[in-house]
């Protein structure tokens, strides 16, 4: 369970060595806790998706500057030549994803707390994955949960169930292919404070980011 009390402060992408070594040792770290991944020797837990220049991860730490949450972010933007994320692993044969692939989507994956991690430190990590879809003006956002969370992104923000279960990339857990439209989640979360905020906040210190490859007219006007 999060901790209600332990403070979230920064929510950055993690983009040096150290906070990417942050993060592949908090993703390990969770996925052990219930042995969701074979042990490793290194306990770091990575993939070839984080080489890629269309995957953030997003890194949350305390005021003291340990590590509370992570989760990343998958951007499919054909326009772009980005075409892969985990989900087309798993669901790549699935007429939904297909669909959704012909236009455009990003992906939660990895998402992961420590135990001190508060509650809305989740809102938090949705809210920059909603600002990453305005930053580059993607069509849905694609979540695939364990199977006993999915109803969780149903309540809280709309997402619908578009397939069954299937086992995830690079982990021994199944989980449900979900997706919304972006336009649908904005109508969805419009009254919900917390996350209007958290997705406003996110999409503003986007803007601002020199990290983020090919910033969308839109935002570079």
């Amino acid at each position: 369970m999060l901790n209600k009390t332990s403070p979230a402060h920064d929510c950055r992408i993690a983009r040096t060595r150290e906070e990417l070594d942050e993060v592949y040792r908090l993703r390990y770290a969770c996925y052990r806790r219930k042995n969701s991944i074979d042990p490793r020797a290194d306990e770091r837990f990575t993939d070839p998706f984080d080489e890629m220049e269309s995957n953030f991860s997003f890194l949350v730490r305390d005021a003291a500057e340990q590590a509370l949450a992570t989760v990343r972010i998958s951007v499919v933007n054909p326009a772009r030549g980005w075409t892969d994320s985990p989900a087309q692993h798993v669901y790549g044969d699935h007429p939904e994803l297909i669909r959704m692939s012909g236009e455009s989507y990003v992906e939660a994956s990895r998402l992961c707390f420590g135990p001190q991690a508060r509650r809305d430190t989740f809102v938090r990590l949705l809210g920059n994955m909603a600002a990453l879809a305005d930053f580059y003006e993607v069509g849905w956002l694609v979540a695939c949960p364990r199977v006993e969370h999915a109803e969780t992104y149903q309540r809280m923000f709309g997402f619908q169930p578009l397939a069954a279960p299937r086992q995830y990339y690079g982990v021994k857990f199944e989980t449900q292919l979900l997706g919304i439209r972006r336009q649908d989640l904005q109508n969805y979360v419009r009254g919900v404070k917390p996350m209007t905020q958290a997705w406003m906040q996110a999409l503003a210190s986007l803007a601002q980011s020199a990290v983020l490859p090919a910033m969308v007219s839109s935002l570079a006007a």
